[in-house]
């Protein structure tokens, strides 16, 4: 196999199209459960297609261009998960055929070849949530460019501007699907200072290209008196340090492409002949890769997903070693044990053959109340996304870390504006409120409580319906 696609043939991407929808297929037949981000996902998605505005309309912290990728996709899909896995794995064989030529073009490698292609695809196997469609997935395709950019930077050097700006600008437009991606700005700056001898204005220019976007929806949004919503909603909560965990023993995952790491490492720094532009994109892409680790650790959300801004790293090395073995069987031998570790590793964590690895807390799991509750517009007052798996959100209020304020105090004239407009906009056929938030909001808006009735289980409320 290593030697079939060391060869650089546009045409033999087809066969690793072919490979990677072989490698995909239990999971194309045997579709997963709905996880939490994905659910999440298709809930905000729904909402945005349906005209609701992010942050003004719909409360949450996920990016601008996230949400509205939710609702295109959602309108092309609806809540079919096949259909997203299909899509998203179309996006990371278009994402391998970009980085194989990135590196041909550069000539990253004493050869031109599409390992780096194959074992990008390969490592995305790790985990069966790596292969959903999120804005992880997308936003890291901006990542892409951006570093394209930046190779383009270190080759031309003081001979061009544009390169600069477009790193600074894709580096933005990944971060508007993720905040964490921000962290590459920093990270640009500093390759930047240790590769290159880059002057003061291109610096500005790089800080220019990255603000661009942000002004842009910020601007949006001040035309429609949304700047304290979004500053709210968005970027306030996404400064913090606060993470959540969905996999315990994911390391286990990720021993395998750990192991070949080092030891293309130990290779590289051994055996390694490069030219002086080769040891300038070997530097670069170590120092991507801190980057990349530091980025998870400031990822909100922690699933097997916020690994794949590792993945353009691991692979450049991992084939660097590859190529440079001069034991033609051992080389082969390698490729095939990657291959089978990552793919086999990965199906077994997915079918609960490796306990250390547990999706429990990954996968959306019905409360009773989710149970009973279906077909209706629900509002939830508590962390408790399960019971919209068989419902769509009714208001504006999607998560309940940021909307829990609203609800418990309203004293507050704003609070209890926020919650007519949206109740007035979208009405909920279903309150489901366990902590009796609504008690002191229907004080206050009698008109609200005539058009709803409490029932059974104690602490929900049915509306009206005239």
């Amino acid at each position: 196999m290593l030697r079939y696609f060391r060869i650089n043939d546009p045409y033999r991407l087809l066969a690793l199209l072919g490979l990677m929808i072989l490698m995909a297929l239990p999971l194309l037949l045997d579709v997963p459960a709905m996880t939490y981000p994905e659910l999440k996902n298709i809930l905000l998605g729904e909402k945005v297609r349906t005209g609701h505005s992010l942050y003004t309309q719909v409360i949450d912290s996920t990016a601008p261009l996230a949400g509205w990728v939710d609702g295109f996709i959602t309108w092309l899909c609806g809540r079919s998960l096949f259909a997203r896995r299909a899509i998203a794995l179309g996006i990371i064989f278009l994402q391998a055929a970009y980085l194989g030529y990135i590196h041909v073009q550069k000539k990253a490698y004493t050869e031109s070849t599409l390992v780096p292609s194959l074992l990008y695809v390969t490592l995305f196997f790790f985990s069966f949530d790596s292969l959903s469609l999120s804005p992880e997935l997308i936003g890291s395709g901006f990542l892409l460019i951006a570093l394209n950019n930046l190779f383009n930077e270190i080759d031309f050097r003081e001979q061009r501007s544009e390169p600069v700006f477009n790193l600074g600008l894709f580096i933005s437009i990944a971060s508007l699907f993720v905040f964490s991606y921000s962290v590459y700005l920093i990270a640009a700056i500093v390759i930047l200072a240790v590769s290159t001898r880059t002057s003061f204005r291109k610096y500005l220019l790089l800080l220019v290209g990255y603000a661009l976007p942000h002004l842009l929806i910020i601007s949006a949004y001040f035309i429609k008196d949304g700047v304290k919503d979004i500053w709210n909603y968005y970027y306030l909560p996404n400064l913090g340090f606060s993470s959540q965990y969905y996999v315990s023993g994911l390391w286990l995952l990720t021993i395998v492409p750990t192991f070949f790491l080092v030891m293309a490492l130990f290779m590289l720094n051994r055996d390694a002949r490069f030219t002086k532009y080769q040891s300038q994109l070997v530097q670069v892409m170590f120092l991507w890769m801190l980057f990349s680790v530091l980025q998870i650790f400031y990822s909100k959300d922690i699933s097997p997903q916020s690994f794949i801004t590792l993945i353009p790293s691991f692979s450049f090395f991992m084939a660097h070693s590859l190529l440079m073995m001069r034991r033609k069987r051992l080389a082969e031998i390698s490729l095939w044990t990657i291959l089978i570790g990552v793919v086999g590793m990965g199906y077994m964590a997915r079918y609960h053959k490796i306990p250390v690895v547990r999706y429990s807390n990954l996968y959306v799991r019905l409360s009773p109340e989710a149970r009973t509750v279906k077909n209706k517009k629900v509002l939830v007052l508590a962390n408790d996304l399960s019971v919209y798996k068989n419902n769509t959100l009714g208001s504006a209020f999607l998560n309940w870390d940021l909307s829990q304020h609203i609800f418990e105090e309203p004293e507050y004239y704003d609070n209890i504006l926020s919650i007519s407009r949206s109740f007035h906009q979208d009405p909920p056929d279903i309150i489901l409120d366990p902590q009796n938030k609504m008690e002191g909001i229907f004080k206050r808006m009698p008109e609200l409580k005539k058009k709803y009735t409490a029932q059974q289980p104690a602490g929900s409320y049915s509306r009206i319906i005239d």
